[in-house]
């Protein structure tokens, strides 16, 4: 997905994914050369109606659904809607619901960038930063997905991200459509309103993203076995190589390894800077991931609302660490107890 400016200039490991946008949302088409089905519909070819939308405030929905008739008639009159506004259109799916949609648009489809679930889907919190840069580039924008989750520690932070779409694109001009087969409470909590067969409607269990708990549970003690060191301003750079013969030695790869040391330096540049001056930080295996964790002993914790979620304005100066080694790491956990805080680092080992 494409990065932040700051981290494509400073930074290029693998796995994340720093090219640029056109990449993206061209490449990753699917091919155009598919068979046509015999349908019971016919469509005129759909004509944009450029400059009829006006100023259109965001709008966030989940769709529910549950048969293929249903899908369509909750999301082709959506995609025929963005096509005759003249919407830059995002449609994301699984490739039986892509073919059906296809089907049905005829040569419209071409018109529409596709991207199957399982290649969006992936990180969410890059998928959150591309969609916010996508969304906010030349005009209206129409975005309907269906999500994918992996694990549920996964669907979890794309909860998180559901979240926090609402306010990282409250001032944007266009729609994102979440659709669900079998939709879970939460989405009804992350989703002001929702569409189904008898229209759209106010979300009754939508619940904003400042009222939502975002403390996970208690982290668990780190093992005995873990690798532990402190390090303050003048022991940052033995710092970063403990962190990277560490992650090697684990097994992690060089590229997965310098992004945690680029993460792990971000954390505790801003200990160092902004916290107590010193801090502490442990490392270990749990299960198939390597587990970094920064202790920052006597900051304050850590005030900032959605942290390393909300991108950084590019003009920022500041702003940039929680949101860079979120970008960075498989996952990021952030506690604060008092005046503690603890940041934990998760890279996938496989």
């Amino acid at each position: 997905m494409g990065l932040h400016p700051v981290i494509t200039q400073a930074y290029s490991p693998q796995g994340c994914a720093s090219r640029e946008v056109p990449a993206v949302f061209g490449l990753l088409s699917l091919p155009d050369a598919l068979s046509r089905r015999t349908t019971l519909v016919t469509f005129i070819p759909v004509q944009a109606e450029r400059g009829s939308r006006g100023a259109v405030a965001f709008t966030h929905l989940a769709v529910p659904y549950g048969t293929s008739e249903e899908y369509l008639r909750l999301v082709l009159p959506a995609l025929i809607d963005g096509l005759r506004r003249g919407d830059r259109i995002l449609f994301v799916a699984p490739e039986e619901n892509l073919d059906l949609v296809r089907a049905h648009l005829g040569a419209d489809a071409s018109r529409i960038r596709s991207i199957r679930s399982q290649d969006w889907y992936g990180h969410p919190a890059r998928v959150l930063a591309e969609y916010f840069d996508y969304a906010r580039r030349g005009g209206p924008s129409l975005f309907v997905g269906e999500p994918t989750w992996r694990s549920p520690r996964d669907a979890a932070e794309w909860a998180r991200v559901e979240a926090i779409v609402n306010i990282v694109c409250a001032s944007l001009k266009g729609a994102a459509l979440c659709v669900y087969r079998r939709p879970a409470e939460e989405a009804l909590r992350t989703h002001p309103r929702y569409l189904d067969m008898a229209g759209e409607h106010r979300s009754g269990g939508y619940v904003p993203p400042q009222r939502m708990n975002w403390d996970p549970p208690p982290f668990p003690a780190p093992p005995d076995g873990a690798r532990v060191m402190e390090f303050d301003l003048p022991t940052v750079r033995a710092m970063r190589s403990f962190v990277r013969t560490t992650a090697t030695e684990a097994g992690l790869s060089d590229d997965a390894a310098g992004s945690l040391v680029l993460a792990a330096s971000e954390i505790a540049a801003n200990a160092v800077e902004h916290g107590a001056g010193h801090g502490t930080v442990t490392i270990w295996t749990a299960g198939t991931d390597l587990v970094c964790e920064i202790t920052n002993p006597d900051g304050g914790g850590i005030e900032v609302e959605f942290p390393g979620y909300i991108p950084p304005e590019q003009e920022s100066l500041r702003g940039y660490g929680l949101w860079i080694s979120r970008q960075l790491c498989d996952l990021m956990e952030v506690q604060t107890t008092g005046r503690e805080s603890r940041i934990r680092l998760h890279m996938a080992m496989a």
